[in-house]
């Protein structure tokens, strides 16, 4: 059992009460990390209801880190009771199942939560002598946009900002204080979109983790948090302000490459089954503001070829990063690159530029060379081989199809979305066919 309680009395410096996450199993406590301050003084607090929004999934955020995984059976499915407090707690008991069952496809556990009334407040704030020396303005905006540092959402941006030239933007992002890079990474995008496009785009960046850090390093609950954030930002602003989560199609259905992957190595942080169950929830507790995807049908090198400003997409390319394992450099070859250049983030990234022929990055290691050991057990290689099995199995619509469905994909939008694996896959042999090796190529049946 996970208990999480709110202290009365005790706060952090960054102006949120003590909150502590106790696993009563093994008797581990952590707290949460989240930068109140910020998030009062930028959007104040709207209503209770999404209050309790980005705060329940800060701790699901948490828990999911503080807790591990390979204590469980199959090393993987964890079993999650937890019991949270709420503010409005009729209406977080009714929508408590369809809650389960959102969090259980996000993160591949099996998900009870159990919700009672906190009656202490979260905001905590600092009592001053005198008066800010800077008082920070209220967010606004005409769109808020989850903002990675990642090439779709830096696509996504640009592609608003050209299609709505007389409106603002909110670019929001997530750090976590365990984690580095990912703040750098933002800011320094931010920094190169900001001159572009005067006096049209605000950026508001949140940290929101635990203290101590977690055993969990997957990140599977990090989507809900950050679209949390977003939707908390928006409906600051106002409840019909859409929050955006631009995600090409390829990655946000992340169709499983091999039948080990189905569960373990199966994200689904944008799946359009995953946003259409949270949509379902946050509209059934109040919560109006819509969650668009626009790049939801797209593959990443259509998103990329498709960018309504190529000049300054180009420009910035090289501040984007897109690796999803950036923090394990002791295998490269070259441990200066932003991307290990083997998970399938780096692989799906490296086809896509190829697409504009802006694939001229340097990657911790080549997986169009010899660098890379596919005949060998180094779990490094996997998400490679994974993607090779896929491409040398050269799959039919029918069976991409029925790998959809089995992953969550509604018969309505299956034709749609495999045409759009087909193209996605195609990207990658069309990389592999042109600086792959020898051996690359026979693998998929290419020579």
């Amino acid at each position: 059992m996970i208990n999480v309680t709110v202290s009365a009395t005790e706060k952090t410096r960054l102006e949120l009460a003590k909150v502590s996450i106790h696993n009563t199993e093994t008797e581990e406590i952590c707290n949460l990390d989240v930068d109140f301050k910020t998030v009062h003084q930028r959007c104040g607090i709207p209503n209770l209801t999404v209050l309790d929004f980005l705060f329940i999934a800060s701790v699901f955020y948490a828990t999911d880190k503080f807790v591990g995984r390979k204590a469980t059976d199959d090393r993987w499915t964890r079993d999650i009771k937890i019991k949270i407090p709420v503010y409005e707690l009729t209406k977080w008991q009714m929508t408590k199942e369809d809650l389960e069952k959102c969090m259980s496809f996000l993160t591949g556990d099996v998900w009870d939560i159990e919700f009672y009334l906190n009656t202490s407040p979260l905001h905590k704030p600092t009592e001053r002598r005198r008066p800010p020396r800077r008082v920070l303005p209220h967010v606004q905006a005409d769109m808020v946009c989850l903002f990675s540092g990642g090439l779709d959402s830096l696509v996504g941006a640009i592609d608003w900002l050209e299609s709505n030239p007389e409106k603002n933007i909110l670019l929001v992002g997530h750090y976590d204080g365990q984690v580095s890079g990912p703040k750098t990474d933002q800011s320094n995008l931010i920094g190169l979109l900001k001159p572009q496009y005067t006096n049209r785009i605000d950026s508001l960046q949140i940290r929101a983790g635990q203290n101590p850090s977690g055993k969990e390093t997957t990140f599977r609950s990090r989507s809900i948090l950050f679209l949390a954030i977003g939707i908390y930002a928006a409906a600051s602003i106002g409840e019909e302000i859409p929050l955006m989560i631009p995600e090409n199609g390829t990655i946000a259905l992340n169709i499983p490459l091999t039948p080990s992957r189905r569960g373990t190595c199966s994200t689904r942080t944008a799946h359009p089954n995953y946003l259409r169950m949270l949509d379902n929830i946050l509209q059934s507790v109040g919560i109006s503001n819509p969650i668009i995807n626009p790049l939801g049908m797209k593959t990443k090198g259509e998103a990329i070829s498709q960018c309504k400003n190529q000049q300054i997409l180009r420009n910035a390319i090289p501040d984007s990063v897109s690796c999803g394992k950036s923090g394990h450099k002791s295998s490269w070859l070259r441990r200066d690159a932003k991307g290990c250049g083997r998970c399938v983030p780096c692989i799906f990234r490296r086809a896509s530029l190829h697409v504009i022929n802006a694939d001229t990055e340097s990657y911790g290691i080549d997986i169009c060379s010899n660098e890379i050991d596919l005949n060998g057990r180094k779990t490094s290689a996997n998400d490679f081989r994974a993607v090779l099995a896929f491409l040398g199995h050269n799959y039919s619509i029918e069976e991409i199809k029925r790998l959809l469905i089995s992953s969550g994909v509604t018969i309505d939008e299956v034709d749609e979305y495999s045409g759009l694996v087909d193209r996605a896959m195609y990207e990658v042999k069309k990389l592999i066919n042109d600086k792959g090796t020898t051996e690359i190529k026979r693998l998929i049946g290419l020579t």
